[in-house]
């Protein structure tokens, strides 16, 4: 999509596309990558960044350092799973996912910020228990037995 933007290098008023680039950043010392969008001056070339841009290329780079140092990495997540004895299955539906998110994490799809707070906070035992507790009926009597017996959840 092409606005009428005035370049702040040519000074042309111009019809100016959104462009988008892969950038990578340091955050905290540790490199990221994430997709910047800006627009380009049809005149010139240059490339400029409204206010608003900015603001929404620092959170989308927020974000993706987040994902890539927060989340759980998937032989974390194996691990955090098989302390509690639970399967993909019934590891999500005590979290309160969907059926499959669990191995789709697990094989290496990134959790979103609200998964990614739930599974760190599965990571503490008094807080599972609560979560189980909360959804143990959404899961069947042998899943209940194996974690209940679990080294993670006594």
């Amino acid at each position: 999509m092409n606005e009428l933007r005035i370049c702040g290098s040519c000074l042309s008023q111009t019809e100016c596309p959104i462009v988008s680039s892969e950038e990578t950043v340091t955050i905290k010392g540790r490199p990221v990558s994430y997709t910047a969008v800006f627009y380009r001056c049809s005149v010139c070339g240059e490339e400029f960044e409204l206010p608003e841009q900015i603001d929404a290329n620092l959170d989308a780079a927020r974000e993706a350092w987040k994902r890539k140092y927060t989340s759980p990495s998937r032989e974390e997540l194996i691990a955090l799973r098989d302390h509690y004895g639970a399967s993909q299955k019934a590891f999500g539906r005590i979290l309160g996912f969907g059926e499959l998110t669990i191995n789709s994490y697990e094989q290496g799809a990134i959790p979103d910020s609200t998964n990614r707070l739930l599974l760190n906070l599965a990571k503490d035992s008094a807080i599972f228990h609560a979560m189980y507790e909360i959804n143990k009926d959404m899961i069947g009597a042998t899943q209940r037995k194996r974690i209940e017996e679990s080294q993670g959840y006594q």
